[in-house]
């Protein structure tokens, strides 16, 4: 299927972004990503991003909607601008197919803001999305291994949080572990 640019209005090229399939304007780099590609890039491009579950048109109140923008570079969709509220980027999705459309700089722009939204976030919150996670293993939509993988990744993070905001307990640790005689 032809595809065209909603800027240029040029022939989309097909190209790869972190081995994810994408469409790709030859002269204002913007790119296409067909359903869920977005999310599988995002995945591709920092593994600990995975378990965020940002879905754009599902959560209204995590994303503020601009009126019609454009039409679907794939279809006969509109596009419509959101601004993820996390990250300050505006994206624009298409109402029909759920493609999503980024400027040239976009995609980097919101792996960067949500690593950064990882980073920040206190030890408490990891506590929280640890238990929602560990929730999702037996009722979540996703298969096991995938909830799993979630449930890791969040525990993970949440040791670093709290081995980082309590350098102390670090140590005490690495001490322990120094004096283990099942070593």
């Amino acid at each position: 299927m032809s595809a065209d640019c909603p800027r240029c209005a040029l022939p989309l090229d097909t190209s790869q972004l972190q081995q994810v399939p994408v469409q790709r304007c030859p002269r204002c780099a913007g790119l296409w990503f067909e359903a869920h590609a977005l999310r599988e890039a995002r995945n591709a491009a920092d593994p600990d991003l995975a378990w965020l579950d940002v879905e754009l048109w599902s959560d209204a109140e995590q994303f503020r909607h601009a009126p019609h923008s454009g039409r679907c570079p794939a279809g006969d969709g509109a596009l419509h601008a959101l601004e993820y509220g996390h990250t300050a980027v505006t994206v624009e999705y298409c109402d029909v197919c759920f493609g999503v459309w980024l400027d040239a700089t976009e995609f980097e722009r919101i792996v960067d803001a949500l690593e950064l939204e990882l980073d920040r976030r206190p030890a408490p919150a990891y506590l929280r999305d640890a238990l929602h996670e560990a929730r999702q293993l037996v009722t979540g939509p996703q298969p096991l291994l995938d909830e799993w993988r979630d449930l890791r990744t969040v525990l993970k993070l949440l040791e670093y949080r709290v081995l980082s905001e309590h350098p102390g307990l670090h140590q005490r640790l690495l001490a322990l572990q120094a004096g283990n005689p099942f070593r």
